[in-house]
């Protein structure tokens, strides 16, 4: 991984002239708004420094991406195919019915990003497996172009080419490609941005204006505001012809009544929807333990095999009177998580809390539906603290979310901190990733 080396160069450059590279940052920070570096209405906290990768560190998140991809299909092959290996998902009936509904494309996750703790080692792990609403993908390019902006990457690029992949605009196309090729054609199409938030989505707005651009009619639409008449489905005058759903599959289930309108148009071939409902087959915590079992390895490659061995962590359903003792007397080595959890909601990690406060925590979630996993650490990365006198090199964790479409790996996207987990529901920072080549 190049990036520390890079940095080696980076810190020489700011404290040349500290005090203007200083001035620049707070101006950076200052900006974050405009930029649209933002998570729910609060501005990003970041570094005045980025995430380098080169040509080499590409092509490995590369040939993760193509192997996990697909395991991915050959696993919702079987269980669209197999009613007993259905049954280990032990599913709702309805979310079942979704995920069974051809979508009318061949692609399971056609959106998603996995983030896997790589730090170059060989026995790297995937920690969470994005396949349902992903999303971040403004919150990179926003740092990017602040970064592009500044005055320490402007001098950097004097040594060194570097660039920025676009998350947001590859997702445009990738999501007109995918719609195309369904269709048979290129044609104009009503799309609806569909989820269940209640607060304005900046995300969602720059999307919403990028398919407009290219000559799209696009509405951003609340679950509630869905109508169904006329034998489509409609946000307001617009009968929509692709949903871009970045609605999680648990919140439309939670939520069934408020979204019949959505579920039935799609049951009824009224509408294309991007991702489908079978990428909720990787969404489930679940899957991390289903993907050990023998009724998955018999489906998979040895290559394949020997991937789940080394790169997903061992996970278990949570038996509280099975699993109490050991969880306790071990809490440093597992993390618990909610099966059809997001956004790090509900997650404790041992080594957080002492082994009262963790016993009570297992007290607390017996009866819910949970896995305990095997807690995994990177070694650390560095990055640039803008401290009062100079600039400093410090060691952070992370976690690398690798963003794929249609299949295919686009680039990372970087979270550091040193908490325990890497999440906005911690003290984080995202920074932005950038690739690298000397000239």
């Amino acid at each position: 991984m190049i990036n520390d080396k890079i940095k080696e160069d980076y810190i020489k450059i700011i404290n040349e002239d500290y005090k203007d590279y200083r001035k620049d940052y707070k101006n950076l920070l200052e900006k974050r708004k405009e930029y649209g570096a933002t998570y729910k209405e609060e501005v990003l906290p970041t570094l005045y420094d980025a995430y380098f990768y080169d040509k080499k560190d590409f092509k490995l998140y590369d040939e993760m991406i193509n192997i996990f991809m697909s395991i991915v299909e050959k696993v919702t092959k079987e269980y669209l195919e197999n009613e007993n290996y259905r049954k280990l998902f032990d599913l709702d009936p309805l979310t079942e019915k979704l995920i069974l509904k051809d979508p009318g494309y061949d692609i399971s996750t056609p959106i998603a990003r996995f983030d896997v703790m790589y730090d170059g080692k060989k026995d790297y792990k995937f920690c969470e497996l994005n396949t349902d609403g992903s999303s971040a993908m403004l919150e990179d390019k926003s740092l990017a172009d602040l970064m592009k902006d500044s005055k320490a990457i402007k001098k950097l690029e004097e040594k060194y080419q570097i660039n920025h992949i676009n998350l947001l605009e590859s997702l445009v196309d990738s999501i007109e490609d995918l719609y195309f090729s369904i269709k048979g054609k290129k044609e104009k199409i009503n799309i609806a941005i569909v989820d269940i938030i209640e607060f304005d989505n900046i995300e969602f707005e720059t999307i919403k204006k990028l398919f407009q651009k290219r000559g799209h009619n696009c509405k951003i639409a609340n679950l509630k505001d869905l109508e169904r008449k006329n034998n489509g489905l409609y946000i307001e005058d617009m009968k929509i012809d692709l949903v871009y759903r970045r609605l999680v599959t648990s919140d439309l289930i939670e939520n069934k009544e408020l979204g019949k309108n959505l579920i039935d148009a799609y049951l009824n071939d009224e509408i294309i929807s991007i991702g489908s409902f079978r990428s909720t087959l990787f969404y489930t915590k679940d899957i991390f333990r289903i993907l050990r079992l023998e009724e998955s390895q018999k489906i998979l490659s040895e290559k394949e095999n020997e991937f789940i061995k080394n790169h997903i962590p061992y996970t278990e359903k949570l038996n509280y009177e099975k699993d109490k003792e050991k969880l306790v007397a071990n809490k440093d080595k597992y993390i618990l998580k909610p099966i059809q959890g997001y956004a790090s909601h509900g997650i404790y990690v041992g080594k957080e809390h002492t082994k009262k406060e963790f016993e009570k925590i297992l007290e607390e979630i017996k009866n819910k539906n949970y896995i305990y996993q095997e807690y995994y650490t990177v070694n650390p990365m560095k990055f640039i603290k803008m401290e009062k006198e100079k600039a400093s090199l410090e060691n952070f964790s992370y976690v690398t979310g690798l963003f794929a479409y249609n299949k295919k790996f686009i680039a990372p996207y970087m979270r550091i901190g040193n908490a325990a987990m890497i999440s906005s529901a911690r003290e984080y920072y995202v920074v932005s990733s950038l690739k690298i080549k000397e000239k």
